[in-house]
């Protein structure tokens, strides 16, 4: 069998389609597709990490459970990702939280050393690791959505427990094979306004007396 990573354009999404994969996705191609979402996916999880980091302060380290930090920060992402982005975003299947953007579809997930998805490896996830089309992801019928390349917006923890490196993460057969960090994405950058200065003639401009 061909391998698609070796294939080109028409040639290369027609053997993915021929396997029951989804669109293959690339770095340059998804920075570009996405560029005018991604300082907003960023600055939401930004956010929602510094919420997170605010109400656990409510509860001793020795009283939380496990499951309480990303409980917390999966509702602060949501709440901020479904404010930021309206209709786009929602909960799919097996409460994903799940957001669709110029043929794309990102999930969010706490990642492993590795930028690839903490799952327990059931059927579903490994089709979801592999770009399989044939899968599930909304409450409704997605047949629609079938050849949107699947990505996955995550973040990892460091050696003292806490909320580090977000980055969106793209899987095709069962590994990683591209990474796109926030220092990576371009900002729009807010231009100061131009103002039309009036040209001061020579003959009006103050004369300055000298002494002596």
């Amino acid at each position: 069998m061909e391998n698609p990573y070796f294939l080109n354009g028409e040639d290369n999404n027609s053997s993915r389609q021929s396997q029951g994969k989804r669109r293959l996705a690339n770095y340059d191609g998804c920075i570009q597709d996405l560029k005018a979402i991604l300082p907003d996916l960023f600055a939401v999880f930004n956010t929602a990490a510094e919420k997170t980091t605010e109400k656990l302060k409510d509860f001793r380290p020795e009283a939380r459970s496990a499951n309480l930090e990303p409980n917390i920060l999966q509702t602060c992402f949501a709440e901020e990702l479904f404010s930021r982005f309206k209709f786009k975003a929602s909960y799919g299947k097996f409460f994903r939280i799940t957001l669709r953007s110029n043929g794309y579809i990102i999930l969010f997930k706490k990642l492993t050393n590795r930028s690839k998805p903490m799952n327990i490896l059931t059927k579903n996830v490994q089709n979801i690791n592999n770009q399989k089309q044939s899968l599930s992801l909304f409450a409704t019928d997605d047949s629609d959505y079938q050849d949107e390349p699947i990505l996955f917006f995550g973040y990892k923890k460091n050696k003292l427990n806490k909320i580090i490196d977000p980055q969106l993460v793209y899987l095709d057969e069962g590994q990683v094979r591209f990474t796109v960090r926030e220092s990576e994405v371009a900002i729009p950058l807010t231009l100061e306004p131009e103002y039309d200065v009036p040209e001061i003639l020579k003959e009006n401009m103050p004369k300055i007396r000298k002494n002596g």
